[in-house]
């Protein structure tokens, strides 16, 4: 069955629900070994209502949503002023991209990524790139099936210790 929903621009009355969601999923993601303090740290000092409402007001950030009815069902967070480190032609970087996993496999991540890949265009005519957590499965085998290739690596700091994530890039427009 194919859900119906709308896909459009986040607005300041989405601030909890952004940090929920966010938080859901990124439990979802990260916390397969339980909750330890430095995740629970992290997800209540970083995924709050107060962060996301500051996200939206930032000039060089997009955030856009996919809702039904009056629920968000994924979101995608757009940086349109981060140069890649290992890619000069890449300034615009998919922050964020998460989507509740009850609405996985209904093309939500898709049509996010593909607006934010429009939007990276536009915006700064630019190709988009991305960081992902080397042991996110699911996330890396999304990218590659759209055409997103590894240029590099980075290390996401939680608590001092270092989290290996490939940085991808997406494939130069046709």
């Amino acid at each position: 069955m194919q859900l119906d929903y709308l896909v459009r621009t986040a607005d300041a009355a989405d601030a909890k629900r952004l940090a929920v969601l966010a938080t859901q999923v990124w439990l979802h993601t990260y916390a397969t070994q339980g909750v330890s303090s430095p995740i629970a740290d992290y997800v209540l000092g970083e995924l709050t209502a107060d962060k996301y409402t500051a996200l939206l007001q930032h000039p060089a950030k997009v955030v856009l949503v996919a809702e039904q009815e009056d629920a968000l069902l994924g979101f995608v967070v757009v940086e349109l002023d981060a140069p890649c480190p290992d890619s000069p032609d890449a300034c615009v970087e998919l922050a964020t991209l998460y989507v509740q996993a009850h609405s996985g496999g209904k093309g939500i991540g898709t049509a996010l990524l593909g607006q934010a890949q429009a939007l990276a265009r536009q915006r700064s005519d630019s190709r988009l790139w991305l960081s992902v957590n080397v042991h996110n499965r699911h996330a890396c085998a999304f990218y590659a099936r759209r055409g997103y290739r590894k240029i590099g690596s980075l290390l996401f700091m939680l608590d001092g210790v270092g989290h290996e994530n490939d940085v991808l890039i997406s494939a130069p427009p046709p």
